[in-house]
């Protein structure tokens, strides 16, 4: 044998030794897959129901067309059910699949699972809700904190910087929702003549967000009211609309569906902070796969929001977004 075949050898035997290392650390290394067809991927949301959701299935069921990756899709009945979520999402870790898309219900109820997803090295890809209880490849939603901040600062633009308000929040919002929550308290420094007089919480479908408000508007004079998601917006716009009261108690609401735009055309309520829930699901979906094939993925996608109100929501970009079947 001559020096340069022992060179050769040598070197091949280090190579098979670092692959060896690297697989004693990480078993899945050897089995990464090399191409999106081979692509496992489980996507566990917090429901089926509601244009929302639909359009963030859409996003992804568009993604599985053009990558030619297997998705399985595993919701819970009731989207308030948390422990329900995380018990489905423990169970599909048990089908080894190579990443993970997740639309939690809560941050630390899913600690365990993340911590069980790492140890698997299986990639979780957190859409809609930030997860900050364990280790994600990468968060896809929109800055609900500075949505928060927004929606306040449109509100005190509607009543002129002066009045009373208050915030509808509902049992499903979750970390979106204290999110949005926070950023409205924190914005109203900058606004010394409003007043979050209450904060009102409903659970349930929009009507007992309605009842809520209905409550309220019994006990005190509102001017002003910052609905937090889509059943909090339908129940909220709903009661304003029963009592006649839309003129005189503005209403900014989260997130859009038939019934919100049709009562913002209306003008039930005045403007809707949206963003959207098809590139969500997409890129959720593109990420997942990227991460599955050992592709580096980026740490934060934000999906822009916009705000809708009844003189744009015509425009061409706007019904893309409202309606997104049509992309």
């Amino acid at each position: 044998m001559n020096r340069r075949q022992r060179i050769i050898i040598s070197i091949m035997l280090a190579v098979a030794s670092l692959v060896l290392l690297i697989s004693a650390f990480n078993p899945g290394f050897l089995e990464r897959k090399q191409k999106p067809s081979d692509i496992t991927i489980q996507v566990i949301l917090r429901s089926n129901e509601g244009d929302y959701w639909q359009n963030v299935m859409m996003g992804t069921q568009a993604a599985v067309r053009e990558f030619g990756i297997t998705m399985y899709t595993t919701t819970p009945y009731d989207e308030a059910d948390a422990d329900g979520q995380l018990k489905a999402a423990m169970l599909s870790l048990e089908t080894n699949p190579d990443a993970i898309v997740l639309a939690a219900s809560g941050d630390e109820t899913f600690a365990p699972f993340l911590k069980e997803a790492a140890e698997r090295h299986i990639p979780v890809i957190a859409i809609d809700s930030l997860l900050t209880s364990g280790t994600i490849k990468s968060y896809i939603g929109m800055d609900n904190y500075a949505a928060g901040q927004q929606a306040l600062e449109e509100l005190a633009g509607q009543l002129e910087g002066k009045g009373d308000i208050a915030i509808v929040k509902h049992s499903t919002g979750g970390i979106n929702g204290e999110l949005r929550e926070q950023g409205i308290v924190d914005a109203l420094v900058q606004y010394p003549g409003i007043r979050l007089v209450d904060r009102i919480s409903c659970e349930g479908d929009h009507n007992s967000c309605k009842e809520a408000v209905a409550e309220e508007l019994r006990k005190r004079q509102l001017n002003g009211i910052v609905a937090l998601n889509t059943e909090a917006s339908i129940g909220a716009a709903m009661q304003l609309k029963d009592e006649q009261a839309a003129d005189r108690v503005k209403l900014i609401g989260f997130d859009s569906s038939q019934e919100l735009l049709e009562m913002l055309q209306d003008n039930q309520l005045q403007k809707l902070i949206v963003q959207n829930p098809f590139s969500m699901g997409y890129l959720g979906i593109k990420y997942a796969m990227e991460a599955a094939l050992g592709h580096k993925v980026p740490a934060r996608v934000e999906i822009n929001r916009k705000l809708i109100d009844r003189n744009n929501m015509f425009w061409k970009d706007n019904q893309k977004l409202l309606f997104p079947v049509v992309q």
